[in-house]
């Protein structure tokens, strides 16, 4: 059985920490073979197994020439026959090491006891190039969408890790707009878990997250058409771009949220140096935005915005902390 026919494998431009990233798209149980395993060895020239000298022979002597009492390997273990062990990163002592099969294997069971079935579920995966940092997207079946007027959206849950200390492991219930075959999210949900690697983390609330996140929607959805309801005059929305967005995401994105919000299409500054205001600055037009919604007259409209620029970040982290921040990003238009 050819297991990778259902499986979409994405080269893209995307970045995560200057590491390339390629994308698997397909059902939740075949996209798992692509998820690579870690081990820990010792920071020496060897690269000897850690329960070698673990934490308590840690400082007992003599020890290998080169070795480091102070620091980890973690490496990667070979994906298929013909691959070879890469170290991705050092780590201190005191770091736990969590596999990337572990919060996969977690995900399920939180799904299970979500009382959602597995083969309902289609899974996103994005892992940079040697496996040092995973995403993983399950978008719920179709009984968890939520409509709000003309568009539908899709529940999601997102985990993030790493297996070398870069980031934090992260598990976040957001929406998934459903929009030409694109994915605008809006990490609206208050429901979210961070850990650090250690030994006080626990991958079981990844179950919490998804149960947390389900019993939010109908609150969201009251949100979602509290900002369709919320017009938003030209004056106003023209003071939040110049001097609000501006501030926090840059002259940049403050152009092209209001052309994309007022015109449906993208576009980029003529003149980076060029003087005046973000709304007042010379540009070239560029593409249609997928979903727009137009008329941009309300604030519903900016959210859309807002998350085809965080979608755009090239660095999957930007992306992130982007969609993260465009709920406190809306706050003053609803006042």
């Amino acid at each position: 059985m050819d297991t990778t026919a259902h499986v979409s494998i994405i080269s893209n431009d995307k970045k995560w920490l200057s590491s390339s990233v390629t994308a698997y798209r397909g059902p939740l149980d075949q996209v798992q073979q692509y998820i690579p395993m870690f081990e820990r060895r010792t920071f020496g020239p060897e690269l000897l197994p850690s329960e070698k000298f673990g934490e308590d022979n840690l400082f007992m002597e003599p020890h290998p020439p080169g070795f480091n009492r102070n620091y980890d390997v973690i490496v990667r273990m070979p994906m298929h026959k013909d691959d070879a062990e890469v170290p991705v990163g050092i780590v201190s002592k005191q770091y736990s090491l969590i596999q990337h099969r572990s919060l996969f294997d977690e995900a399920i069971k939180a799904v299970r006891i979500a009382k959602i079935k597995q083969e309902d579920i289609q899974a996103e995966l994005d892992i940079t190039e040697y496996g040092e940092r995973m995403r993983l997207g399950l978008i719920f079946p179709e009984q968890y969408n939520m409509k709000v007027k003309n568009d539908v959206m899709g529940l999601r849950l997102e985990c993030f890790n790493s297996v070398e200390g870069s980031m934090k492991f992260m598990s976040v219930i957001g929406w998934l707009r459903f929009v030409c075959s694109n994915g605008l999210i809006i990490g609206v949900a208050d429901t979210y878990y961070k850990s650090r690697h250690n030994r006080f983390m626990e991958l079981s609330d990844i179950a919490a997250v998804i149960n947390e996140g389900i019993e939010a929607t109908t609150n969201e959805k009251k949100l979602f058409q509290k900002w369709q309801k919320r017009s938003l005059a030209d004056d106003k929305f023209k003071k939040w771009t110049d001097d609000y967005l501006a501030k926090k995401w840059g002259v940049k994105a403050a152009v092209r949220t209001w052309h994309i919000t007022r015109t449906g299409t993208d576009v980029e500054m003529a003149d980076p140096f060029e003087k005046g205001k973000a709304t007042e600055k010379s540009i070239i037009l560029g593409k249609k935005v997928p979903g727009a919604v137009l008329p941009g007259d309300n604030v519903y409209a900016v959210s859309q915005s807002l998350s085809w620029l965080a979608k755009e970040r090239r660095d999957v982290q930007e992306q992130l902390e982007w969609k993260q921040q465009i709920p406190e990003l809306l706050s003053p238009l609803c006042k």
